[in-house]
């Protein structure tokens, strides 16, 4: 060649200058798109588990700053509760909010009732910022001798606002109460 520079070749020739700037712009683009760090599981999910617990914690205090502060404050919460009775279906911060801790409740949390809420079996799938999340409850009352569980399984789903996890989903199925499960498979057959 007559000596020129690497540059000066590209600069000078359209096509060549074309086809260098769309193969620069795949570069760049095939480096960001691989940019977002992969989910710390660990870190992530006792992350979660801590706030749920923070949840159940202030609930028990009758903390309701505490309460509202863990969970999505927007028009697509939700709260499902189910049990062999009943179950109620609120959706919005609005409604959740109420009955979180308004009268609706129907909760005794007096501090002459003992109570000792138990979570275990954990089961998560987690996302840069979201996750699902289902565990069993234990939720035990006791007064003098009398002693009353309730076991559950909870299902929630949480979304990362701002680096914190916030509770956007809740459904706490009773699993007590039930008929004998023989009678239920009859459904099946």
């Amino acid at each position: 060649m007559t000596g020129l520079s690497p540059l000066t070749i590209i600069y000078q020739n359209p096509e060549i200058m074309k086809y260098t700037i769309l193969c620069l712009l795949a570069v760049v683009m095939l480096s960001f798109s691989g940019c977002e760090k992969p989910v710390d599981y660990e870190k992530e999910r006792a992350a979660i588990i801590a706030v749920i617990n923070e949840e159940t914690n202030a609930y028990l205090a009758r903390d309701s700053e505490a309460v509202y502060a863990t969970h999505v404050q927007d028009s697509l919460n939700m709260r499902l509760t189910a049990g062999a009775d009943n179950y109620l279906f609120l959706v919005g911060w609005d409604q959740v909010k109420r009955h979180l801790m308004g009268d609706e409740t129907e909760d005794d949390l007096s501090p002459e009732l003992h109570i000792t809420v138990d979570k275990s079996n954990y089961r998560m799938k987690i996302y840069p910022n979201s996750a699902f999340v289902v565990c069993d409850q234990k939720w035990t009352a006791a007064f003098d001798e009398d002693i009353t569980e309730m076991n559950s399984i909870q299902v929630r789903f949480l979304e990362k606002i701002d680096g914190k996890w916030k509770i956007s989903f809740v459904s706490w199925i009773g699993t007590d109460g039930y008929n004998d499960m023989e009678e239920t498979e009859e459904l099946y057959e």
